[in-house]
């Protein structure tokens, strides 16, 4: 699974570190590169006016979620 898991990190578009004004043309150059197939677009603020920018695909975000639920139904079988 961990091959799994970077597959997902690796194709997903992910800019760390971007100026606010310089968000608009991060999402239009990760756009440009998917095409129609953008399915979410997540921005974060992190420290010192820097942002997070991250674009997913349909696909990746299903893989992502099914990552996440596998890792859930494992902690519940504890005890």
């Amino acid at each position: 699974m961990p091959a799994e898991k970077s597959k997902v990190e690796d194709t997903t578009g992910k800019i760390e570190g971007i100026p606010l004004y310089l968000i608009p043309k991060a999402i239009a150059d990760q756009i440009k590169k998917k095409g129609d197939v953008v399915f979410q677009i997540l921005v974060e603020r992190k420290f010192h006016h820097r942002y997070t920018v991250k674009i997913e695909t349909l696909d990746e975000h299903k893989q992502r979620l099914n990552e996440k639920a596998s890792v859930r139904s494992g902690c519940d079988k504890h005890g």
